[in-house]
């Protein structure tokens, strides 16, 4: 059981009497008179049953119980010190909350976080991986990166990029015993399947429509490796699994660094977009807007 300690009041006041060694000089500090130091003094005694001064003519000194406590109180005051110091910079550091869909985070966000974080140290971004809009009115996150149409009542959208998809694969299969040029050739290659998210009716992430589309009969659309995320599909292209329908703005790292090559000359536009989506207060958040503009110069870039 915590022992009973005495009142932080008593504990300041002795701290700035031992300091000092003069109670006139804490009274002065302390915005009190001496006469209430000095019954201060005397009650924090009787509760500790030691005495802690001892005068000597016009002097005051320690006893060693003092000289202990002394010790103590200072370590105990500047630890709170401390603790309020982390709870001023924690109160006062922006915490921006950042919503992406889990591919977006994995692929393209997380990658280039440090870039944000070295042009905006003073923010602290925490990410959450979503698949729905979150509440941007009345929760916890400021700013989203959300895939779809852009019609959100009430929010501030604004359309980051658009989104392509085609057929994608590790250059690999280009070259070799049975390469990979016309889609008739990928009756020799596995197939990977995005079945992860909503993808507004757009067929061009089903095989089956893409193969039917381009009157190729004889590759099973049926069969090949399937993956939830668009992340994990671009990943297991990259890695040799096989061809993918891939989103080309979550593969711009992937198809600029050559780890995949788009096949056919088959880019297809998608109905649904990207789109920085946030309150209207947003727009008077300077953690908001740093965080927007920045997303609108990396995709610039891009």
């Amino acid at each position: 059981m915590r022992p009973n300690l005495p009142p932080l009041n008593a504990l300041r006041t002795f701290e700035a009497a031992a300091r000092l060694l003069n109670f006139s000089r804490a009274a002065e500090e302390l915005h009190v008179t001496p006469s209430a130091v000095s019954h201060q003094i005397k009650d924090l005694e009787d509760r500790l049953g030691v005495a802690l001064f001892r005068r000597a003519k016009k002097a005051l000194f320690l006893t060693e119980a003092g000289g202990v406590l002394l010790q103590g109180a200072h370590a105990a005051f500047g630890a709170l010190s401390r603790t309020m110091d982390d709870l001023h910079a924690l109160a006062h550091t922006p915490v921006l909350t950042v919503s992406v869909p889990p591919s977006v985070a994995m692929k393209w966000l997380v990658p280039r976080l440090g870039n944000f974080r070295e042009r905006h140290p003073d923010i602290d971004v925490r990410i959450s991986t979503d698949t729905e809009l979150p509440d941007l009115i009345s929760g916890d996150v400021d700013i989203a990166v959300h895939y779809g149409s852009g019609d959100y009542p009430g929010l501030q959208a604004e359309q980051l990029v658009e989104n392509s998809v085609a057929p994608m694969c590790s250059p690999k299969f280009l070259a070799g015993e049975t390469p990979l040029r016309h889609p008739e050739d990928l009756s020799h290659f596995t197939l990977l399947h995005d079945t992860g998210g909503d993808e507004f009716g757009n067929p061009a992430y089903d095989w089956g429509t893409w193969l039917a589309a381009h009157g190729i009969s004889n590759v099973d659309a049926t069969l090949g490796l399937r993956f939830n995320t668009s992340a994990d599909v671009l990943n297991a292209a990259v890695a040799g699994a096989g061809v993918a329908i891939g989103k080309t703005a979550l593969a711009v790292d992937d198809l600029k660094s050559g780890r995949l090559v788009c096949l056919f000359d088959a880019v297809v536009a998608e109905k649904a977009a990207y789109y920085v989506v946030y309150a209207e207060s947003g727009s008077n958040q300077i953690k908001v807007v740093a965080f927007r503009d920045w997303l609108f110069r990396e995709f610039a870039g891009e």
